[in-house]
């Protein structure tokens, strides 16, 4: 096999792979396995839910800011004890990932999220639309994100965004 067509195997089995880590990501929250979705960030890691409006000023105010797993795993446990709601379902349509750069072993991608929220006996509505831009390291073989920042379209969102998208 010729280097170009190795090179060009490795970039598809590349994309292959981040394409399954946002697919298992997705699916982990849409079937509410909050455990397992602590298990797709690196350590240390930042998950950020911002406006389009902050990340372009960069300004620092963000609806989720968390810099480490721990501050996860805090959110995860005042979802499962403490918060009372009503039952809802999400379903996470990713869409565009695109592998921008790979510097010093961290792979900078994005994609396109639309994320809608069904609560029972409301109609279904669609709770965020927007992009994640991601940083990505292998740890031990498995691919995760060091760094995950999901900037959202709209200045306004539901009250009910808690979940993590």
């Amino acid at each position: 096999m010729s280097s170009t067509s190795q090179m060009l195997l490795d970039q598809m089995i590349l994309k292959d792979q981040i394409q399954n880590l946002y697919n298992d990501y997705s699916l982990a929250l849409d079937q509410d396995d909050l455990s397992q979705w602590l298990t797709f960030f690196a350590n240390p890691c930042l998950y950020r839910i911002i406006s389009r409006e902050n990340h372009e000023l960069n300004m620092p105010i963000a609806v989720w800011h968390s810099e480490s797993i721990g501050m996860l795993r805090d959110r995860v446990l005042a979802l499962r004890d403490s918060t009372l709601y009503r039952p809802r379902y999400f379903r996470h349509v990713v869409s565009g990932v695109k592998i921008d750069r790979i510097d010093d072993a961290v792979i900078h991608a994005q994609a396109n999220v639309l994320v809608v929220e069904t609560v029972v006996d409301f109609k279904t509505q669609i709770l965020l639309s927007g992009r994640y831009l991601d940083q990505i390291v292998s740890e031990d073989g498995v691919y995760k994100f060091r760094e995950r920042v999901c900037v959202y379209d709209s200045i306004l969102l539901p009250t009910t965004l808690v979940y993590p998208v």
